[in-house]
């Protein structure tokens, strides 16, 4: 494409994130409440986190393709009544990972060390796709420290048959597909084919959150699959859970996700429209009522 058209691009992910301080600037105004962001060390690695808000604490665990700034449509939608914390696991974002031992089993202790550090005895845990593994890996280890959890489109470490099957052809399929870097910047895999059309500037934005940061560590697919939690672990998990899933997710369709929850006591399932992987970024307001919706339903348990 022209230079004509590269800098559009540009111009529309510096006004995208123009939007973003925007739009958490008013909030922190309109509610006289400031963004607090830090560090914490844990295994000798420095920790990056953001929280933001008052009320029951509330953890977004990002995705392989994000970091804590993927969350700018949640943060400003829950903040009015939970007390939201965003932070980036290790070796994403502004987080280390100088030993090279990231992963599932590291997140979940970073995680702990992150809720221990901000005082936070109990948490809604949300889980975007690889970060799935992380709450619930720290669900199914501390349950007791958890008042809810989310599982967005993830199989968060539960591997059925049909799960372990489809994901196993997955990356074999990824194998043999160029990397998203060489995809049009519409398309990527963890966003639905929609969205490229209906707001290109938006999907290039997801791209450039992601860019922002040294890349992702490599063979993180490998360890997701390599870490399966017990089933009869998983079963005995006695927390409200609810799978959020796109229509379109071509990682982790609705009927693959409806087997995994099929295996969590009480587990509610919510498939939304027109979503691929990635519903929590491309349709946020679905996104936000479903899980806003089953967030206050625990509040009576």
């Amino acid at each position: 494409m022209g230079e004509r058209a590269t800098g559009q691009r540009r111009r529309g992910v510096s006004a995208a994130f123009a939007l973003i301080g925007f739009t958490l600037a008013t909030i922190a105004s309109a509610k006289d409440i400031v963004l607090e962001s830090g560090f914490v060390e844990s295994d000798g690695e420095q920790i990056y986190y953001e929280t933001l808000g008052s009320g029951d604490p509330l953890v977004l665990s990002h995705g392989l393709g994000g970091n804590h700034a993927i969350w700018y449509q949640q943060v400003p939608a829950f903040a009015d009544r939970y007390r939201v914390i965003t932070w980036d696991q290790r070796g994403f974002g502004r987080s280390t990972d100088t030993g090279k031992a990231s992963g599932p089993a590291a997140a979940v202790e970073d995680l702990k060390a992150l809720l221990d550090h901000l005082k936070i005895d109990r948490a809604h845990l949300v889980g975007q796709s690889m970060g799935g593994w992380t709450v619930a890996g720290f669900a199914l280890k501390w349950p007791a420290r958890v008042r809810s959890l989310v599982l967005a489109d993830t199989l968060g470490g539960i591997f059925t048959p049909e799960a372990a099957q489809h994901y196993d052809a997955y990356i074999r399929q990824v194998a043999t597909t160029p990397p998203p870097d060489q995809w049009p910047f519409t398309r990527h895999p963890a966003l639905g084919e929609e969205l490229g059309v209906r707001d290109p500037a938006k999907a290039l934005l997801y791209r450039g959150i992601a860019s922002v940061a040294a890349p992702a560590p490599a063979g993180m697919g490998l360890k997701l699959r390599q870490t399966a939690y017990k089933m009869e672990d998983v079963r005995s998990l006695n927390v409200p859970v609810l799978f959020v899933v796109g229509e379109h997710d071509p990682i982790f369709p609705p009927a693959v996700v409806r087997s995994v929850a099929a295996e969590v006591k009480g587990a509610q399932v919510k498939e939304l429209p027109g979503a691929g992987h990635s519903p929590y970024f491309e349709t946020p307001d679905a996104w936000n009522d479903v899980v806003s919706a089953f967030l206050s339903e625990t509040k009576s348990r």
